[in-house]
Parts: C-alpha cells; structure tokens; sequence
C-alpha cells in the first residue's frame, strides 16, 4: 500500500512539470486575460492527455513490447486528433493561443518526445539496478558452488595424509595430524559461512595446512612458508589460497628427490597483496598442469570477486613450477 507521502511525491514531479510550462506562459503573456489562460489550460489538459496516454498506455502495452509499428501509428492518430481538436478549439482568431493544426501537431510531439525520455531514463534505471540485484544473486550462488568445492577436495588430500600415516604405524604423528585436522575443520565450518575473513586467520590455516604436510613429508622436501607486511588487519574472501599450496604438494612434491622443496611467500603492501608459490618438479614428472579443479576454481572466484583489480601469473618449467598472485585489495 502507499502511503500518502509516497503519493505525494510521485504527484510533485507532475504538478512541477505542468506548472513550469503554466509559468512560461505567464512569462510571455504578462497581459494575458481570463479567455487566455482558459484557452491555455485547455490546450495544457489536452497536452496532458496525449502524454498520459502514451506514458501508460502506448509505451507499456506496444513499444516496450517491441510492437513498434503499431505503437507508431497510435501515437501519429492520437497526436493527429488531438491537434485537430486543439485547431478547432483555439483557431488562430483567438492570438497568441491560436495556431496552425501543424503547429499544434508539433507542439505536441515536443511534449511526448520530453517526457518519453524521463520515461525511458526511468525504465532504463529500474532494468539496470534489477540486473545488478539479479547479478548479485548469481554472483552469490556461484561463489557457494566454487567454495563448496573446495572443501570436499581439502579434506580428501588431507583425510588419504592420515590414511598413510596410520598404513604405516607412524601413530604419533597420526595423532597430531588428526589434532590439526579438527582446527582445520572448524576453520573450514566457520569460514564457509563468511563471505570474508580476516587475513591473519587465513595465514593461519595455511600454517596449519602446510605443517600437516611437513609431517607426512618428514625430512624428504625443503618447505617454507613466509609473511610479511600484515601490520593491519585486512579481510580477504576465504581459501583464496589454498589451491595453490594443494597443487605445490599434490603435483611437485609426490616423487622421490633429494632436491623436493615447496617454497610459500605472503605479503601486504599499502592496499595491494602478494602471494607467491613456487615447488620443485620431479624429474621423472610432466610438467605440472596449469588448470585443475583448484586452479580453475580459483579463476573464477578471482573474476567475479575481483573483476580487474587481480593479476594471475603462472610460470612452468622442466624443474620448477610457480604461481604469482597480486590483489588489489
């Protein structure tokens, strides 16, 4: 239901108008009497008429439905009566308000073409701010599909760790896997529901991730992992950069070699962050893949939050394979 208020300013803007072209006239009849102001109110209401009937009949049920032709010939009929009329009521005896048919003819196509372009802003301003909901919506459901997916592929690499750990009888550092696995999840529980987290407890899980990998490895691979530069607190979407340390271990760090190394860097500077991975590559391995769920996944995430304000760079070689990512925060 509207309100009063709502009424009134959708009323105001229509009151305004008329009145505009009321004091125009004002302005150049000073000397105007009562017979010309009613020939001039009369010529305003029929003015009125064609526009309202192109506004909320014409335009909605035939141009805005693409029956362009028809909306065409109605408007030329309903403009072409009306200022037939308009000659017959104020013929040019009558002065400044009498005027030719084509005269009138034109003064009237003036008034439609002005307010068919408030009606078409309009139209056009509503369109936009529902594709943008609609857009927001998509944006939505498709960043919940992709977080979604991460998850199940986490706990897979994480859960076949343990899994050999407990093969192999190595308990202790079972237990400690499985300790660090119930912080992960509930990191993982709670930043599901967040559509950013802050970045410190992200660095965090990657910590966490990257030791449980330590253990599995023992002493057979070189592994790092750096930050710098986290002076303030600064929130970024969640698991943003898990896939890349996935990829270092799943795809470099699983053949046997005396050089193994995976090697991690994380670093804000001003409103920009970096983040850089880069692993050994085996030699008896291809070269490691530049696209993969994770890293599919991750292009996406990173087009639609951050649609240009990212750089994503990848380098493959025959011995190393390193990714390179800048955000504008």
């Amino acid at each position: 239901m509207r309100t009063k208020a709502t009424k009134l300013l959708i009323i105001l803007p229509h009151i305004f108008f008329w009145g505009f072209f009321t004091f125009l006239f004002y302005r150049q009849n000073p000397e105007a009497d009562a017979q010309d102001y009613w020939n001039w109110f009369m010529i305003l209401g029929l003015c009125a008429v064609v526009v309202y009937v192109n506004l909320y009949i014409l335009l909605p049920k035939f141009f805005f439905l693409k029956k362009y032709l028809v909306y065409l010939l109605l408007l030329l009929l309903t403009v072409s009566l009306t200022a037939f009329v308009l000659k017959l009521s104020a013929p040019e005896s009558t002065g400044s308000i009498g005027a030719s048919f084509f005269q009138h003819f034109m003064n009237l196509i003036f008034f439609v073409v002005l307010t068919s372009s408030f009606k078409f802003f309009r139209e056009y301003s509503r369109k936009q701010k529902a594709l943008i909901k609609a857009e927001n919506e998509q944006l939505k459901t498709e960043l919940s599909i992709l977080k979604a997916q991460v998850h199940p592929h986490f706990l897979f690499n994480t859960l076949n760790n343990l899994y050999g750990l407990i093969t192999q009888n190595q308990n202790q550092k079972a237990s400690e896997v499985t300790l660090k696995l119930s912080d992960l999840m509930r990191y993982l529980l709670d930043s599901s529901k967040a559509e950013t987290v802050s970045l410190r407890a992200e660095i965090r899980f990657l910590e966490d991730y990257v030791s449980l990998e330590k253990i599995r490895l023992s002493k057979n691979a070189d592994i790092q992992f750096e930050v710098s530069g986290i002076d303030e607190d600064v929130f970024i979407p969640p698991l943003l950069f898990i896939p890349f340390v996935e990829n270092a271990f799943k795809h470099g760090l699983n053949t046997l070699s005396e050089e193994n190394y995976a090697h991690f860097a994380l670093s804000v500077q001003s409103n920009e962050l970096f983040f850089e991975a880069k692993n050994s590559l085996g030699n008896n391995l291809d070269k490691q893949p530049q696209s993969g769920t994770g890293l599919d996944n991750l292009r996406k995430r990173l087009h639609l939050i951050y649609p240009e304000k990212h750089q994503l760079d990848i380098e493959n070689t025959e011995t190393f394979f390193k990714v390179t990512l800048h955000l504008q925060l």
